[in-house]
């Protein structure tokens, strides 16, 4: 008879939870993602819709499971706490996927980010995810200042992070193109 030792998978769940940062808003829970919740996500990177203005667009499946992988592999451990799967609180369906951190390539300005699945867009998530991303990295990160990058022609993004309290700063460029920057200041 083989004993298995589950002390050790144990033992990283727990960590997991004991660390695991989960914020809120009127209608939804923001949770670190869990290894439950890798279909989900996956799901999102890879559909063409929800991916059209999101980073150099929509990631094959490979590609999205490198990018869960890093997450949970990498980013978890290493304290990034800030990457969250969204769920409605009503009914505990997945809803989408937030974020804040620094930039890739201006890592002095932290950015909000957020993803939906197409069937909860136009209920205001976006804006609720949005605002509270904000109020996060003021209140908890102590940041002085919080950015979006948003395609011009995004109008949807845009409508969503002026409802914020986001303001156009200035545009940049980038190999897909010119890219619009929001952004607002603590108060």
């Amino acid at each position: 008879m083989q004993i298995l030792n589950l002390a050790p998978a144990l033992l990283r769940k727990r960590r997991l939870f004991l660390f695991m940062k989960i914020i809120e808003t009127e209608r939804l829970l923001l949770k670190n993602y869990i290894e439950e919740d890798k279909e989900h996500l996956v799901s999102l990177l890879t559909n063409a819709a929800v991916m059209k203005h999101v980073d150099i667009g929509v990631f094959p499946v490979e590609k999205a499971n490198e990018l869960w992988i890093k997450l949970i592999e990498r980013s978890y451990p290493q304290g990034i706490r800030t990457i969250w799967a969204v769920f409605a609180k009503d009914d505990s369906r997945y809803v989408g996927h937030a974020a804040i951190r620094p930039r890739p390539t201006k890592t002095e300005d932290w950015e909000i980010s957020y993803m939906l699945k197409t069937e909860e867009w136009g209920k205001g998530f976006a804006t609720e995810i949005a605002r509270r991303l904000i109020a996060y990295g003021f209140d908890e990160l102590n940041l002085t200042g919080v950015v979006a990058t948003i395609d011009d022609d995004n109008f949807g993004s845009i409508k969503v992070v002026e409802k914020a309290g986001m303001n156009f700063s200035h545009y940049e460029y980038d190999d897909e193109g010119r890219f619009s920057v929001y952004s607002i200041d603590k108060e």
